[in-house]
């Protein structure tokens, strides 16, 4: 294979460009601007793929002599041919010619690849990226067919998934050296949420869950994936009375607001890093996101905040996790306001009048830090021999949760020193992160197929993106061309190195 020219590429670019404009000539009667564009747009791909023959002419062969030393000494000569390496890009596929250095009983070395940083599979690196994005937001075939029809390549779905996998082994790294938002956009309150969202899997990995249900038990078809996130915050005080009406009655609120002039106190997410793991224990992501969150603000003084629904088992294990550590915890409103609607429609019937205020001013109870009056009024209430039996079940239901969870329902303290007292970052981290891309009709996954899936996905909606993809490039060049980058007079300090 003989190597790119220049000239040639630039004469190959300019004779598709006059034909595209001879044929703009010609056809612009006959053709309507969407059969025109269309004819464009083809055209204008065999012209990128001249301008990346032109590319790789100046960039060369990789050609630095007669041999190369790598550095435990062993000396690999030039190779009189060239040898080509399929390069598929965004424009399509064409070969790169490239200088190859061989020594008996060791692998050949192209100092190109390292020079150009080609990745090891055909797929460019623009690729490849695009390919993610698209099969972190659809199913693989539905990538396929959408990278078809914009760049008119063939691409097949397992392909896609293969990349989609391989992407995602940068993740830790790319943490690790991860550089935190600058502290003048970043709130003054550190907050950490944590939950679970179910993933369905393939019959293989399902059986593994639960090889053998009970008698009237389904079969679990689902893991659950582990979601959580970390964020900053500012303080906004609000007062008991605001949030119970703005949760009951939120028309009279509205009102309210208007007429008196005032704008809600919204507590707004800053800087949010995502995470959701469908392998990784619920420890170890725990962590993850609790290390994220200690290390932003490092001259904050106030306690980290815990904003979570009422799963004892990841109160339990968070507890464990922040001994030594100044935490607040908090137990999502919205789960204590659906424990007092079921007692109020239990009580007084579905969507009444009577039930809707009940709840309202046992919000503003609970808000005000009389949780163990309202308790106690629970317990009256369920001591009453008249109840239907769905009664007792909703009191006794609700008596349960709030006496399981009083810990972390001191409303009056959080309303007072402004903090969030509800999930719905977490929440709906689980809806975009999780279900929106690995639930769906026929969607099954194994684990590990879900798991490179939820990890992009948490780059992609921590808005990381960008950053991540650049970083996911250097680290991809360290790991495959390690030995021969200092010969090329390139850094191969990458561990070293942070990402902005």
């Amino acid at each position: 294979m003989l190597p790119y020219s220049l000239e040639g590429s630039m004469l190959e670019g300019k004779l598709e460009v006059n034909q595209l404009f001879e044929y703009i000539d010609k056809n612009a009667q006959s053709m309507d601007a969407y059969q025109m564009e269309q004819e464009i747009y083809s055209r204008i791909r065999k012209i990128g793929l001249a301008a990346m023959k032109g590319y790789f002419a100046v960039k060369g062969t990789g050609d630095i002599g007669e041999v190369l030393e790598l550095k435990d000494g062993i000396i690999l000569k030039k190779e009189s041919s060239l040898r080509p390496k399929g390069y598929f890009s965004v424009f399509g596929k064409f070969s790169v010619p490239r200088t190859c250095y061989r020594a008996k009983g060791h692998e050949g070395v192209m100092p190109l690849d390292a020079e150009a940083n080609l990745p090891e599979r055909i797929y460019s690196y623009l690729l490849q990226e695009w390919m993610d994005i698209l099969s972190i937001r659809d199913s693989f075939s539905e990538a396929s067919v959408t990278i078809k029809k914009l760049l008119c390549i063939e691409i097949c779905p397992s392909r896609v998934e293969v990349v989609n996998g391989e992407s995602a082994n940068s993740y830790d790294k790319f943490y690790e050296k991860k550089q935190q938002p600058d502290a003048e956009s970043e709130g003054k309150i550190r907050v950490v949420g944590f939950d679970g969202k179910g993933v369905p899997v393939i019959k293989s990995e399902a059986a593994k869950l639960k090889a053998r249900a009970g008698k009237g038990e389904k079969r679990q078809k689902k893991k659950e994936a582990i979601v959580g996130v970390s964020y900053t915050t500012d303080p906004k005080q609000r007062t008991s009375v605001e949030v119970a009406e703005n949760l009951i009655y939120p028309e009279k609120s509205e009102k309210k607001k208007k007429i008196e002039g005032k704008e809600s106190p919204v507590i707004r997410a800053k800087n949010p890093r995502r995470m959701a793991s469908l392998e990784r224990s619920k420890e170890d992501v725990m962590k993850e996101i609790i290390k994220d969150a200690e290390s932003r603000c490092p001259d904050a003084k106030g306690a980290l905040v815990v904003v979570m629904d009422g799963a004892l088992c990841l109160w339990s294990l968070l507890t464990s996790l922040l001994v030594g550590v100044n935490w607040v915890g908090i137990l999502d409103i919205i789960h204590v306001v659906e424990y007092l609607w079921k007692v109020a429609n239990a009580i007084h019937g579905e969507a009444t009048k009577e039930g809707k205020e009940w709840v309202y001013q046992h919000l503003v109870s609970i808000l005000e830090g009389q949780v163990e009056r309202v308790i106690g009024e629970l317990k009256q209430m369920l001591s009453k021999r008249d109840l239907k039996s769905s009664q007792k079940k909703a009191l006794q239901d609700a008596i349960t949760y709030f006496e399981n969870h009083r810990e972390w329902m001191r409303y009056d303290e959080y309303l007072s020193a402004g903090y969030p007292i509800g999930s719905g970052v977490v929440e709906s981290t689980c809806g975009h992160t999780v279900k929106n891309r690995m639930e769906g009709t026929g969607r099954r996954w194994s684990i590990k197929g879900a798991e490179s899936t939820l990890l992009l996905r948490s780059v992609y909606t921590s808005k990381d993106w960008e950053t991540y993809w650049l970083s996911h490039q250097k680290h991809e060049q360290q790991r495959i061309y390690s030995d021969i980058l200092p010969k090329l007079g390139q850094s191969d300090d990458y561990q070293a190195k942070k990402v902005a």
